[in-house]
């Protein structure tokens, strides 16, 4: 992430590559992940061969954290929703990669105030979100139009798009879509 030169506090809502989140806590950064399978939390330790505790959270009735070693990375086994209530504190850094395509378009709206909520001044917030017919493919992983994007976060976020990656693999095409992009933005305080 932009800026990414000192000590932030980072939050992927999904685990969104390994690589991303061991990449940022090996700059120093402490990195917080939020994932509802425990399957998949472990597996993300075990492919990063890194040690790590776990532990329930007395907020959250049935939720856990997972701690590395380092303590440089804390995965909590949640739904999103939950979250606030586990006091994590608030991020520079948020990069949504998973989360928001793959939540209920009608839980939108409770999302967007999660997300608004847990970031500090001055944040940097990226999020991935995908374009493709939504006529052909219900989800998930849902369509997010970026007018939708501009709906929930565009009162207190500038939005940029950084990129565009055509994405569609043939796994896409079997759900009976002929496009499929990937797009980054990158939203700041305004």
């Amino acid at each position: 992430m932009r800026g990414a030169s000192r000590d932030h506090h980072c939050c992927a809502p999904a685990i969104p590559s390994e690589d991303d989140d061991v990449r940022f806590a090996d700059r120093g950064h402490t990195v917080v992940g939020v994932e509802i399978s425990e399957i998949g939390i472990r597996e993300f330790f075990a492919e990063q061969n890194l040690s790590y505790t776990e532990e329930p959270l007395a907020e959250i009735a049935g939720a856990k954290v997972f701690k590395s070693s380092s303590g440089s990375i804390s995965l909590y086994c949640c739904s999103i929703f939950d979250l606030p209530r586990a006091n994590i504190g608030k991020f520079d850094r948020i990069w949504d990669r998973g989360a928001l395509v793959a939540i209920n378009p009608g839980d939108h709206d409770r999302y967007a105030d999660i997300i608004l909520s847990l970031l500090r001044k001055e944040f940097q917030y990226l999020v991935a979100v995908l374009s493709y017919d939504p006529t052909k493919h219900a989800g998930p992983p849902f369509y997010v139009p970026s007018a939708e994007l501009k709906r929930l976060f565009g009162t207190k976020c500038s939005m940029q798009c950084l990129e565009e990656v055509d994405a569609l693999e043939e796994r896409h095409k079997a759900w009976g879509l002929d496009y499929l992009f990937e797009k980054l933005y990158l939203l700041t305080e305004k």
